[in-house]
């Protein structure tokens, strides 16, 4: 419950956004490559956002919404009560 907190606190921060998606990613058993590819992006644009190198854009987001159900909500403030309950309880 900790950490969940914790990814909430710095609401839409390049860094808490990019530890979200460290952290969903990691709950998933997915390496990157996998990650990206499934959410149809390549490794190198994913890998931008999630070592905070640039800022999640809107359409990766997007993307990321479609694939995994992570609310815009969830990848830019930290919510966590839309998410899929899988990835919620392992938070």
């Amino acid at each position: 419950m900790y950490y969940c907190l914790m990814l909430q606190d710095q609401e839409d921060n390049i860094d808490a956004v990019a530890k979200r998606l460290l952290r969903v990613r990691e709950v998933l058993h997915l390496s990157k490559k996998e990650f990206a590819e499934r959410a149809d992006m390549s490794e190198q644009a994913y890998g931008a956002f999630e070592n905070a190198r640039r800022e999640l854009s809107l359409i990766a987001a997007k993307k990321l919404r479609k694939t995994y159900s992570l609310s815009l909500e969830f990848l830019y403030f930290g919510k966590i009560d839309d998410l899929p309950t899988r990835i919620s309880k392992e938070l």
